[in-house]
């Protein structure tokens, strides 16, 4: 019995010994045994390049859509009523101040002249034939051979004829005033916009019939909103540069004109700037992008246009603190095409995230510092 134990315990033993041959002891690495170390869980970190927030000049630039105009426009039509006889312009025309542009048959109103003048010619010869009359009473009434009553009838008539005499002459001028308003002249120099009728239509002055459109061309009129945010910076003045497609260069001019009202619907306000334009290169309506150039502002606290970040209705720049971003609010004025003024949010000497990693990484990122320009010298 004895024996048979001995036997089973002897064999369990051996079996042990197997398995712990089998597996490497505990104690010994996985590179001692041959194996790879299990890769840790890693966060990657970002290289990143920083700049100096510091005092400087900067030059705004106001960008806005526009269009050019011409400076002046009427609607040129008939003073008085007729047949029109002659159209002298067609759409395109250039004309000088006082060139005909058409004519009103005049023959009615020369007919109108003369019948006013012969009314004239009759009422002074009545008041030259009633003075002469007043004279000869007068003399007459020295004498005592005329009663005083009729010395002042006389006198009476004397004055009712003068008042028929310049009552006549009014109508003599309104009627040769009539006759040269058939003839209507281009009240200042520039091109037919627009012809709207032709010959033998009857003119009409209450509703007015228009005949032509007369523009001025030769300068014409850059008109552009401006957002209201903007309000403050553009002045009279102010150097701006037109551009215009098709036109190879931009147009170097000034702002003439800053209104004073905003469009309660576009938030906007209207500048004007003058367009030179002798060669008649330009057309009035054309859209144009009208550029405003304020005067500089200086010592005030810049940061690199491209470190701004605006989402959600907020604008902010990142620093780097403890080897992350952080997103830091700010509140900015003028923006340049390089530079933006930070007007609160941040100091000067302070670092802020630039370049493509300002747009791309997001806040809370790990981040390296590979390079912190200090900027130009302020």
């Amino acid at each position: 019995m004895w024996h048979i134990v001995h036997i089973l315990l002897a064999g369990i033993a051996a079996a042990l010994f197997a398995c712990s041959a089998a597996e490497p002891p505990a104690s010994v690495s996985a590179s001692e045994s041959g194996g790879e170390p299990a890769p840790a869980a890693s966060i990657p970190t970002v290289e990143v390049t920083t700049i100096r927030v510091r005092h400087g000049s900067i030059q705004p630039r106001i960008s806005a859509p526009g269009s050019l105009l011409a400076r002046r426009e009427s609607r040129i039509g008939a003073e008085v009523r007729g047949r029109i006889d002659q159209v002298f312009v067609h759409e395109g025309d250039r004309v000088d101040a006082g060139d005909p542009l058409f004519q009103i048959d005049p023959k009615p109103f020369e007919v109108t002249l003369r019948q006013a003048e012969a009314g004239l010619d009759l009422a002074r010869s009545e008041r030259r034939q009633i003075e002469a009359d007043f004279q000869r009473i007068a003399a007459l009434q020295k004498k005592d051979v005329v009663a005083v009553d009729e010395v002042g009838r006389i006198r009476t008539r004397v004055a009712v004829a003068k008042a028929r005499e310049r009552q006549a002459a009014e109508s003599v001028a309104l009627a040769r005033l009539n006759l040269d308003q058939t003839r209507v002249d281009a009240p200042f120099s520039g091109s037919i916009a627009d012809r709207l009728v032709d010959e033998g239509t009857t003119a009409l002055v209450q509703p007015q019939t228009i005949v032509v459109v007369l523009q001025e061309t030769a300068q014409l009129e850059a008109r552009a909103d401006i957002p209201e945010s903007e309000m403050k910076i553009v002045q009279v003045g102010d150097p701006a540069l037109v551009y215009v497609e098709g036109h190879a260069d931009a147009i170097e001019t000034e702002i003439t004109s800053v209104s004073d009202t905003i469009d309660p619907t576009t938030r906007t306000y209207t500048v004007e700037a003058l367009v030179p334009n002798e060669d008649h290169q330009l057309k009035a309506g054309v859209f144009a992008r009208v550029d405003v150039l304020p005067r500089e502002k200086h010592e005030v606290m810049l940061v690199p246009r491209d470190s701004i970040r605006s989402e959600d209705g907020r604008t902010r720049v990142l620093v780097v603190r403890d080897g992350r971003a952080v997103a830091v609010p700010v509140q900015i004025g003028i923006v340049s095409s390089e530079d933006a003024e930070v007007v609160a949010g941040i100091a000067v000497g302070s670092e802020v995230i630039t370049g493509e990693s300002a747009r791309e990484i997001a806040p809370g990122m790990l981040v390296r510092v590979v390079a912190t320009p200090h900027g130009p010298a302020s």
